[in-house]
């Protein structure tokens, strides 16, 4: 919709950054403020309740831990958004190309999404599309929460889940498959992005969303620290936990967990020990010619398909090198 160079009122595009379901993201210039700015045009111009749901639902989140919209703007019949450009990657990207992050690490990013969902929940906003690629890494490792496209205010006190089923399979809920989405749906895709970080890889993918949502509630998920020892089993009981398929199990609040993340991260700081001495299963052993010899499952980064612990394996289904 807009070109390199072009003038949008003040703003002037420098790159299109990208597009999603929603809309597309182009990194502009404020030439009166002299910053640089992300600009997101929705693709359904014409329907004002879908161009003006996203920016409601982000007017009141201002949370260091979610990308701050500043305002909505319209010149010559496009309506944008004009957001905080983070200048960084997404910690989906970071996760590919490191093929996984460090548990200490990735519990700080945990600590940080997990804060900034305990804000949106406070104000009675679920996200309802939590995942990699919606978290977005600054460069000094603070990870900044973005895309409430799919967002849903959810009024308790009028309905107690959101209805519909939009989201991304691999990250979804059991019950957000069945479209009874509520605010621990939202845990649930946290603990699968924790997971992704820990491991790799997501616990189930698959092309057909149907096989996934039937996976996750007829195969046991594998523990973080069984895929990969160096994950403590202390911070893989956590996750686990986001993962219980009953709700009565899960943690019952995004605060709830953020204060199990926090104890785990403020315990290791008291005693002054790495995250890596807290006690894992070192003996663990399985019959699975995908298992490599640390006890863990091997996937390929790119279609998270099993591959086989070679010394140079190729994935048979997307023959990418790993």
């Amino acid at each position: 919709m807009f070109s390199k160079d072009q003038m949008i009122g003040k703003y002037q595009i420098i790159e299109r950054l990208g597009a999603g379901g929603f809309g597309t993201v182009y990194l502009a210039k404020d030439r009166l403020l002299n910053r640089q700015v992300a600009l997101k045009v929705p693709h359904q111009q014409a329907d004002e309740t879908m161009v003006l749901h996203e920016p409601r639902i982000m007017a009141d989140l201002k949370h260091p831990n979610i990308v701050e919209l500043f305002t909505v703007e319209e010149n010559e019949g496009s309506f944008f958004m004009v957001m905080e450009y983070v200048q960084g990657e997404s910690l989906d990207r970071q996760i590919r190309k490191e093929r996984g992050i460090q548990p200490p690490v990735a519990l700080g990013i945990a600590i940080g999404v997990c804060s900034a969902i305990a804000f949106a929940h406070s104000h009675q906003k679920i996200h309802r599309d939590l995942r990699p690629a919606n978290i977005l890494m600054t460069e000094d490792g603070t990870p900044k929460v973005t895309d409430f496209g799919t967002s849903r205010i959810l009024d308790l006190q009028i309905e107690s889940y959101a209805r519909t089923r939009i989201g991304s399979p691999p990250y979804m809920a059991p019950e957000h498959f069945r479209g009874r989405a509520v605010f621990q749906s939202d845990l649930w895709s946290l603990g699968i992005t924790i997971y992704e970080m820990l491991t790799g890889t997501v616990p189930f993918y698959d092309v057909d969303p149907a096989k996934i949502a039937q996976a996750f509630t007829t195969r046991d998920i594998v523990a973080p620290h069984l895929r990969n020892p160096q994950v403590p089993k202390a911070l893989s009981e956590v996750v686990m936990k986001c993962l219980k398929v009953n709700l009565g199990d899960r943690y019952i609040s995004a605060q709830e967990l953020l204060k199990d993340l926090k104890f785990l991260k403020d315990g290791l700081q008291r005693e002054n020990r790495s995250l890596h001495t807290l006690p894992i299963m070192a003996n663990f052993q399985v019959d699975n010619p995908s298992v490599n010899q640390k006890g863990y499952q091997t996937f390929c980064w790119n279609c998270h398909h099993p591959i086989q612990p070679t010394r140079n394996p190729i994935c048979p289904r997307c023959k990418e090198k790993n």
